[in-house]
């Protein structure tokens, strides 16, 4: 009997000790994991203000469908690093040679994973020019461009694929002679970049060179909604709070910061504003979302006199605000018909569907209602008709340029509207 008293007394003296163990422990060790600190999130990119860029995978944990639908827009193929196997199609169907105008010639090639441009004057075997297509601009709708690094300074591809892998052309804008050394200034990369960190010169002149390594292709998360850090951070340690903290929210822009947002790319080429304190032009990458954009770029009011000319590199937002259905609206903005977290091209009826919200009682002519080939699931092609760009040509033959067919984001009745394209 003595004997098991004693066991027991072992025992719990035993269970007492691990406990005060245990207590110690999470008291030295900050057991509580809402005290503790957070694993610090290593950046991607860092922008020259100052903001991290942590990458959408942060995002995924709470957004993941959010995230999933935007990787298939166009926003975030905008740029990616270029993957050979991605045109094995056009590799191993298409001629991949450009024969230009002076005599020369470009050719495609593809090693390993890697893709190159050669160009060879005339019949000698060894290439002028030997670059590799680091970089893939454009989602492949209209087209792609490639971009190569030289050390650290970023040029064009002379050689772009038209349309959906359905050939190659020479880039548009370049002459149809050998060249291929085309550099890609910040403002194009402002656009079809996250962040691209450019490389301050000692001038005020524009230059090409760029930190390699402190570079975010496509438009994620951050390029509208700003500073995420925080924000993932908080939630994280706050898993219960469902109202997204520490973070920049579209319902909370004004009209004008919302459009302001789109027109930073799609308001046609404008020239930086002039910083007279520090007596040089504002640097691209310097607006966010939410500032005003007047204060960045000069305001582009350039619109051909009939609205029928919108320049391919987007004055979208001046032929919209141009637009009878904008000026008679008191909150509409892009995100009114477009979601900038999907891919919508081609879904004309859920486009129709915007249009009827606000046009329920609207009746046509009887000379549209009775024509055989309308549709009426698609409002834009007759209200919003694809028109021939006069700014944006392409090289398909050596004859001539073919003008690039565009959407006209000037919403009207157009005298045409019933010979549907």
């Amino acid at each position: 009997m003595l004997i098991i008293f004693k066991h027991l007394v072992t025992n719990r003296l035993a269970v007492r000790t691990l406990l005060l163990v245990w207590v110690l422990s999470c008291t030295m060790f900050s057991c509580n994991s809402y005290n503790s600190e957070f694993v610090e999130i290593e950046p991607i990119a860092t922008h020259s203000n100052g903001m991290e860029y942590i990458g959408m995978q942060s995002c995924v944990e709470c957004h993941q469908d959010i995230v999933e639908s935007h990787k298939n827009t166009s926003h975030y193929k905008t740029s990616f690093e270029t993957a050979a196997s991605a045109f094995d199609s056009i590799l191993k169907t298409q001629p991949n040679e450009i024969n230009l105008k002076d005599g020369t010639k470009i050719v495609i090639n593809k090693k390993g994973n890697k893709l190159f441009q050669d160009f060879y004057v005339l019949d000698n075997p060894t290439p002028v020019y030997h670059t590799p297509m680091d970089i893939t601009i454009g989602s492949g709708f209209r087209g792609q461009s490639f971009l190569y690094w030289n050390e650290d300074r970023l040029f064009q591809n002379q050689a772009s694929i038209i349309g959906s892998m359905e050939g190659w052309i020479n880039s548009p804008g370049y002459a149809s002679r050998m060249n291929n050394t085309r550099p890609v200034v910040p403002r194009c990369m402002e656009c079809h970049s996250t962040y691209t960190a450019p490389i301050e010169s000692s001038t005020n002149r524009v230059s090409n060179e760029y930190d390699i390594n402190n570079v975010l292709l496509g438009i994620d998360c951050q390029r509208c909604h700003g500073e995420v850090k925080e924000h993932v951070v908080f939630h994280k340690k706050n898993p219960e709070e469902k109202v997204g903290q520490h973070i920049l929210k579209y319902s909370e822009l004004t009209q004008k910061q919302k459009i302001d947002a789109c027109a930073l790319c799609h308001s046609g080429f404008r020239q930086p504003a002039w910083d007279p304190e520090k007596r040089k032009f504002i640097p691209s990458f310097s607006y966010q979302v939410g500032d005003a954009l007047d204060d960045f770029l000069i305001k582009n009011n350039r619109g051909s006199k009939d609205n029928s000319d919108p320049e391919i590199h987007a004055n979208q937002i001046k032929l919209l605000t141009d637009s009878k259905c904008f000026k008679m609206s008191e909150n509409m903005d892009c995100a009114t018909c477009h979601d900038p977290h999907k891919q919508e091209r081609g879904d004309f009826q859920n486009f129709s569907l915007k249009c009827i919200s606000c046009h329920q009682s609207q009746e046509h002519s009887p000379k549209t209602l009775n024509l055989a080939n309308a549709n009426f699931n698609d409002c834009a092609s007759c209200h919003m008709p694809f028109v021939d760009s006069k700014a944006m040509k392409i090289d398909l033959n050596l004859k001539e340029l073919t003008p690039v067919r565009i959407r006209n984001h000037f919403i009207s009745i157009y005298p045409d509207e019933n010979s549907l394209p």
